[in-house]
């Protein structure tokens, strides 16, 4: 195992219980750690390593039979072979660069009415080959970036940046959400912190995509005990285990997308006990009424967040959506932000 990782680990398995993963995550736990051991930094967002897929790093085209009638699911291999190869797709005879056109546009007229910066002043990096990339006027993008795009454009139109801010972003992922911020706004300071091996993955990922001058790695930051150290205009990164330090750390805005509807309610109200003095701003896109039973104990619903964040105004909320649709699993999901006082 990369010394790196195993350091990450080890600080881990010797932190409070509280901040180990609950039933979502540690069902990926292992098979995350043996992706890693054979880890291709060259492919690792081509679908070679389907479980990366669970935080945002497998960037891949994939077809869902889903919604065909059962007769015709036999016929799958021969709808791949021919429909799926550059032939418009059911019902509305659209293309695969039908729905990139319009997951930009959407991209595009979302920034102007939310006063963002422009979609067309981004691209994604192409380290790890990921197999969705695209180009559209020249500028290369996944439909996951794009997506990463609507939400900042929402936030923006909240809080309008001025490329100072500090972020506090609690389970960074696949580090799109970061590359957009710092590519928009190089003067920002981010904090990510993050589970051992997602966080691993995610610094390597931005560290190549950002430059080694933008970064300070968690092989330094894993020993820290006080934020005092943070280097202004910089990405730092943290395991989740650390956020105590996040206690009376003044910041603009905490971050967390997708991950809280992931725990349980007690693990979640813990994170938000050390952000909730010093934070300025909140902003949360979960599942509108928590995950699947099956996936956790205890699901968290919007009226629990906005309960849990008192002290804080809801401003704004929405719908959340993907660049090209709704996100509608687990019958939707809303984003939000709260201000202080």
């Amino acid at each position: 195992m990369d010394a790196h990782l195993k350091k990450l680990i080890d600080a881990y398995e010797n932190s409070d219980k509280i901040f180990h993963a609950t039933k979502y995550w540690d069902a990926y736990k292992q098979e995350i750690l043996k992706e890693l051991s054979s880890l291709d930094l060259k492919t690792f967002r081509s679908g070679k390593h389907p479980v990366f897929q669970t935080f945002g790093f497998n960037e891949t085209r994939k077809w869902k039979l889903t919604r065909f009638k059962p007769r015709l699911l036999a016929t799958a291999a021969v709808i791949k072979g021919t429909l799926f190869q550059g032939w418009a797709l059911h019902p509305y005879s659209i293309s695969y660069e039908d729905v990139q056109s319009i997951a930009y546009r959407h991209c595009k007229y979302y920034g102007e009415h939310c006063d963002a910066l422009p979609i067309s002043s981004l691209e994604v990096s192409t380290v790890g080959s990921p197999a969705d990339y695209f180009k559209i006027e020249g500028k290369g993008y996944t439909m996951q970036f794009l997506g990463f795009y609507i939400r900042y454009a929402f936030v923006q139109q909240q809080l309008r940046f001025k490329g100072d801010e500090v972020i506090v972003e609690l389970g960074s992922g696949s580090g799109h959400q970061v590359e957009i911020l710092k590519k928009l706004y190089p003067g920002m300071t981010i904090l990510c912190f993050d589970l051992p091996a997602q966080l691993y993955l995610c610094e390597k990922y931005l560290t190549e995509a950002l430059g080694q001058d933008q970064v300070v790695s968690s092989d330094e930051t894993v020993n820290w005990n006080t934020l005092d150290k943070v280097e202004k205009g910089k990405v730092h990164f943290f395991g989740n285990w650390q956020m105590p330090m996040v206690k009376g750390f003044d910041h603009d805005l905490f971050w967390n997308a997708a991950s809280f509807g992931e725990m349980e309610p007690n693990v979640v109200q813990n994170y938000l006990s050390y952000v909730k003095e010093n934070a300025k701003h909140v902003y949360l896109l979960q599942a509108k009424n928590g995950k699947e039973v099956t996936r956790v104990e205890n699901p968290i619903t919007f009226e629990d967040y906005n309960n849990w964040l008192s002290g804080f105004k809801l401003i704004a909320s929405q719908d959340a959506y993907r660049a090209h649709m709704r996100m509608k699993e687990t019958g939707g999901y809303f984003e939000a932000v709260w201000k202080k006082g």
